[in-house]
This record gives structure tokens, sequence and C-alpha cells, in this order.
């Protein structure tokens, strides 16, 4: 299989797109793990910490976020970096990967930061 020409800026576009959905799509996993047990009106996310996934929760929200941010900054650093050349044919979706990408790495960081201070361990006895 033949690797793709990354000093092409029509693949850049390409690459660009594909990692800014792939990241919003993790985000929309990584928003469904962070709030799932979220109480609006305590303004609390209970989740336990002695049961099941529970334990391994923390750590994947920051695998997840990790990743979303990562594939965010590809995404809009190839989105930028294709963005304007002349020789790309492919201009919008340089234009979809720098905006993908940037909705990607916020959304992680946000989230993030809502999951270290909304969390709240349930105290089982």
């Amino acid at each position: 299989m033949k690797f793709p020409n990354f000093r092409l800026y029509d693949t850049q576009a390409k690459f660009a797109t594909m990692l800014g959905v792939l990241g919003i799509v993790g985000a929309c996993g990584l928003a469904f793990l962070v709030f799932k047990g979220f109480k609006a009106d305590e303004m609390t996310i209970y989740y336990n910490a002695d049961a099941g996934l529970g334990k391994w929760r923390p750590w994947m929200v920051r695998a997840a976020a990790g990743t979303c941010i990562l594939v965010g900054i590809l995404a809009g650093i190839m989105g930028f970096n294709s963005l304007g050349q002349k020789r790309n044919s492919k201009q919008n979706l340089s234009w979809l990967g720098l905006l993908s990408g940037a909705i990607s790495f916020s959304a992680g960081a946000v989230l993030l930061f809502a999951w270290s201070k909304l969390a709240e361990t349930v105290i089982t006895g």
C-alpha cells in the first residue's frame, strides 16, 4: 500500500478534514463519558469508583480528552499549513480541517475541565 505524500497540500487538506471529523466524533464520545451520571440541580457528576468501569473512568476521560486535543492540534496544523497555498485545489477542505480541529481541541479541553471540577465519587458503605 502506498503511503500518502504529505508534501502535497491537497493531501494535507484531506487528512486535516478526516482528523478533524474524527476528533469531533471522539469529543461526542467524551461528552457522553463525562456527563454520564450528571445531576443538573447539584451541578455534580457522580460515579462509583469501586465497581465496574467506574474505577477506570477518570483515566478513560483523561485519555480520551488528550486524544481529542492531540487530534485537534494535528488537524488544525495541517489545515492551516495547506490554507492559502496556490497548489491546493481543495481550499474548502483546508478551512473545514482547521475549523473541525479547533472545535475538537476546544471541546476536549472544556470537557476535561468540566470533569476535573464537577466529578465526585459515590461513597458506598
